[in-house]
C-alpha cells in the first residue's frame, strides 16, 4: 500500500476538496465599492439586513414556527440504524420511547407509565393507554416486541443499539399494556437502557431503512415527519394528539448548515431562531448583541481518539520513510498508545484553540458523573516520558501514522487533529492528517479502514461508554457496539460485565469507576478534552442545554 503524504501543514480531505487549517481559519475579505452598480448593490444589503433586524426585533413571521440552525447532520429517518448524537436529537422529536431523561437527566415515564423489579432477572413495564401513532393507530405491548426484536436485524448499520438490549433474553405479552423482560443477567439499569430505542408500530418492523428514509415514518412523538431532504432540512408538524399535550411548536425546520460562519451569519441576519455548537470565536460578538442570548452547559462527551491496537498490520501504519520495515503495528503496545498520550498539550488545546470551551479529558466522562473513577487525571505534557515509553517499546525513532477526522462533524474538528498531529511530530512520528466528511467516515470507521481516527462519544451513565466502546466488540451480547478499532482486554471486558451485573448502586458505581480505571492504565483510547454545548438564539426564546448533544425543539420554548 502507497504510504500516505506526511504532514505538510494541511488536512488532505478524502471526499472532498483539499483544505488547510490556514483556509479553514481565514475570514474572508470584505471591500466596500463606491459608484453606480457596487453602491446600488451596498444599499440594497443594508435594506436587507434592516428587514433582519426588524423580523429578530418582532420576534420573527410567527410565534408558532422554529427555524433552527443546526450542524448535525440526520443521515436517516430509522430510529434503529445509528446509535448516534444526530439521529436521537431528531428522532426524539417524531418517536418516544419507554422511559426518558428529564433535564436533570432523571428516568421518568414515558410510553411506560411505571415499571417494578419482580427479581433480578425480571422487569414488569405497564404501558400507558391511549397512545396513538400519528396514523391515529393504537400503541400495544405488540409494538414495542416488535421493536426490540428488530434492534439486531438492521442491515450496514455503523452503530447498532442492541447495546441497551444486550441483557434482554425474552419478553413476555402479558396483555396489549403489560410487558416482562427477563434478563439473562441482572440489569440495574435496564430503565435506563430503554429510554435510548424509540419505539415503532409492529407493522413496520419489517421496513428497510430506505423505505424509512422515503417518507414511511410514524412514531408517537410530539412532531410528525413533513419532509426530510438528506444533508439539507427535517421538516415537522406538531403532532396535536400527543399523550403530553401539543407541543410547544406547530412547525419546525431544522435546516443543517453545516459551515460554523454560514451558520451564524445565518442567525444575524434572521434566517434561523436558534443555532448549536456557536464558534468559540463568535461568542463574545454574539454575546454583546441584544438581539441574541447565550446558552450553555457541561457536555457529557468526550473527545478521543481511536488508536488500532487489534491489528498485527495496520493499513495507515508502518515504518518512517527510508527506515527499515515494522516488525508489527506498534500501537498494540500500551506503551506507545501512553506515549502518544503523553505528547498531546491539552490545555492548549482547551485554553488557544477552544478559547476555554473545553476542559482536559482523562475518562468518558467528566469526574462529576457517579461512577467515574476519581483517581484518574489527565495526562500532563512530557515529550521526555512519552519518547522513553516509545523507546521501550522498540521504536525509539518513532514510525509513520496517518491520523483520521471528521471535517464538519464538530467545532474545530479538523484544527485539533492538525494541532494533535503536530504534536507527534515533535515526539518524532511522522504524521499525515485525512479529512473525512462525516457522512463517510463513520461507515469506513466502522469497517476498519483507520488506524487512528478522532471521534467523540457521548453518555449520561458512566457505565455506558465501557460497554459501547471499551469492551470487546460482541455483537450477541451487544457489548463492544462502538469498539470500532476492536480494542480486546479479558481483564477490561470481565471487570465490566461485572459492573453490569452489580444491583447495589454505591457497589455499581466503585466497579464501574474499576473497570475505567483498568482501561484507562492499558490506554484503550486517549481522552483529549470534555466540551461545552453553546448555543445562540433570539432573546425571545429559552434554551435548556442537555449534557447529550441534542438540538431540537424539545429543548426551546418562548421565553418568559
Amino acid at each position: 500500500m502507497k504510504p500516505p503524504r506526511a504532514m505538510r501543514g494541511g488536512v488532505r480531505v478524502m471526499g472532498a476538496e483539499t483544505a488547510t487549517v490556514a483556509r479553514f481559519a481565514q475570514r474572508p475579505r470584505r471591500a466596500i465599492m463606491a459608484g453606480g452598480r457596487d453602491r446600488e448593490g451596498w444599499m440594497r444589503r443594508i435594506l436587507c439586513a434592516a428587514v433582519a433586524a426588524i423580523a429578530l426585533v418582532t420576534g420573527g413571521a410567527s410565534a408558532q414556527t422554529l427555524t433552527l440552525g443546526t450542524k448535525l447532520e440526520l443521515n436517516t429517518l430509522d430510529p434503529h440504524f445509528f446509535n448516534g448524537f444526530p439521529q436521537a436529537s431528531s428522532h426524539s422529536q417524531i418517536f418516544d420511547a419507554l422511559t426518558w431523561q428529564n433535564d436533570r437527566q432523571e428516568i421518568e415515564p414515558a410510553l411506560a407509565e411505571s415499571w417494578r423489579l419482580i427479581d433480578d432477572l425480571t422487569w414488569e413495564f405497564t404501558l400507558r393507554r391511549g397512545v396513538v401513532f400519528h396514523d391515529g393507530s393504537p400503541f400495544t405491548a405488540d409494538d414495542v416486541i416488535a421493536t426490540y426484536a428488530r434492534l439486531p436485524n438492521v442491515p450496514n448499520s455503523p452503530a447498532l443499539f442492541t447495546v441497551f438490549t444486550r441483557a434482554i433474553a425474552a419478553i413476555d405479552r402479558i396483555d396489549d399494556h403489560t410487558i416482562r423482560i427477563r434478563t439473562s443477567t441482572p440489569n440495574p439499569l435496564l430503565p435506563l437502557d430503554l429510554s435510548r430505542v424509540f419505539i415503532i408500530r409492529a407493522a413496520d418492523a419489517g421496513q428497510s431503512t430506505s423505505e424509512f428514509n422515503a417518507g414511511k415514518v410514524n412514531g408517537t412523538g410530539p412532531y410528525r415527519h413533513v419532509e426530510w431532504v438528506n444533508a439539507d432540512r427535517l421538516v415537522l408538524q406538531r403532532f396535536e394528539r400527543h399523550w403530553r399535550g401539543p407541543a410547544a411548536w406547530e412547525r419546525v425546520t431544522e435546516r443543517v448548515i453545516t459551515r460554523d460562519p454560514s451558520r451564524v451569519a445565518a442567525l444575524l441576519a434572521g434566517e434561523v431562531d436558534a443555532i448549536d455548537l456557536v464558534p468559540v470565536g463568535d461568542k463574545a460578538r454574539i454575546r454583546q448583541d441584544p438581539r441574541f442570548a447565550l446558552s450553555s452547559g457541561p457536555a457529557a462527551v468526550v473527545h478521543y481518539i481511536a488508536l488500532d491496537s487489534a491489528r498485527e498490520q495496520s493499513p495507515h501504519v508502518g515504518a518512517k520513510d527510508g527506515q527499515p520495515p515494522l516488525a508489527r503495528n506498534p500501537l498494540m503496545d500500551a506503551r506507545v498508545r501512553r506515549a502518544l498520550s503523553l505528547a498531546i498539550d491539552r490545555t492548549a488545546i482547551c485554553e488557544r484553540l477552544m478559547e476555554g470551551s473545553c476542559t482536559p479529558a482523562s475518562q468518558m466522562l467528566p469526574p462529576s458523573f457517579p461512577g467515574t473513577s476519581q483517581r484518574l487525571q489527565p495526562d500532563p505534557l512530557d515529550l521526555n516520558r512519552a519518547r522513553a515509553l516509545l523507546a521501550e517499546a522498540g521504536v525509539p525513532n518513532g514510525f509513520r501514522l496517518a491520523l483520521h477526522t471528521t471535517t464538519d462533524r464538530y467545532p474545530k474538528d479538523s484544527q485539533i487533529a492538525q494541532a494533535i498531529g503536530q504534536m507527534w511530530t515533535r515526539l518524532g512520528l511522522q504524521v499525515s492528517v485525512e479529512g473525512v466528511p462525516g457522512q463517510v467516515f463513520f461507515g469506513a470507521a466502522t469497517r476498519q479502514e483507520f488506524s487512528a481516527f478522532i471521534a467523540q462519544y457521548g453518555t449520561i451513565e458512566a457505565s455506558e461508554g465501557p460497554r459501547a466502546v471499551l469492551h470487546t466488540n460482541d455483537a450477541q451480547r451487544g457489548l463492544g457496539a462502538a469498539n470500532r478499532v476492536r480494542y480486546s482486554n479479558p481483564r477490561v471486558d470481565a471487570l465490566i460485565v461485572d459492573a453490569l451485573g452489580e444491583m447495589d448502586p454505591e457497589k455499581r458505581i466503585a466497579k464501574v469507576a474499576a473497570a475505567i480505571e483498568a482501561a484507562m492504565e492499558d490506554q484503550a483510547l486517549i481522552p483529549v478534552f470534555h466540551p461545552t454545548w453553546d448555543y445562540a438564539s433570539r432573546r425571545t426564546l429559552t434554551i435548556t442545554p442537555r449534557p447529550e448533544r441534542r438540538f431540537n425543539a424539545l429543548m426551546i420554548r418562548p421565553a418568559g
